[in-house]
């Protein structure tokens, strides 16, 4: 049987700057790489695949200037958001889920991001 715990926390203000910067990285994260993937369906017709094509190019725009923010936060939790967009993907086209086609995230909506250790 597989079990959660939601947890509600109260972070200091310097974590609540840390949390705040790292949801921000995560949903930027997202939302670039499905327009990365939208942009190479409808210029190339080809599907990018999450771990081949888009994790490399999240190592590249770390090391670039105008990305460079991004070093700061967790890098497993930049790649779980590629791989997200990539599950939305699956769900989408699945007809027995009838899943909507992905969006982008908003700074509104819900913030969550994902840790998996080990």
């Amino acid at each position: 049987m597989l079990r959660a715990t939601k947890v509600r926390i109260y972070p200091t203000p310097e974590q609540a700057e840390y949390l705040n910067g790292l949801f921000g990285a995560v949903r930027f994260a997202y939302n670039k790489a499905l327009h990365i993937k939208k942009q190479a369906y409808k210029h190339h017709g080809v599907s990018l695949n999450p771990r081949k094509d888009l994790k490399p190019l999240l190592a590249i725009a770390k090391k670039s200037h105008k990305h460079a923010w991004l070093k700061a936060y967790d890098a497993i939790a930049l790649q779980q958001a590629e791989l997200n967009l990539h599950t939305a993907f699956d769900n989408c086209f699945n007809p027995k889920l009838r899943a909507q086609f992905p969006t982008f995230k908003r700074k509104q909506g819900k913030q969550s991001i994902y840790h998996c250790v080990g």
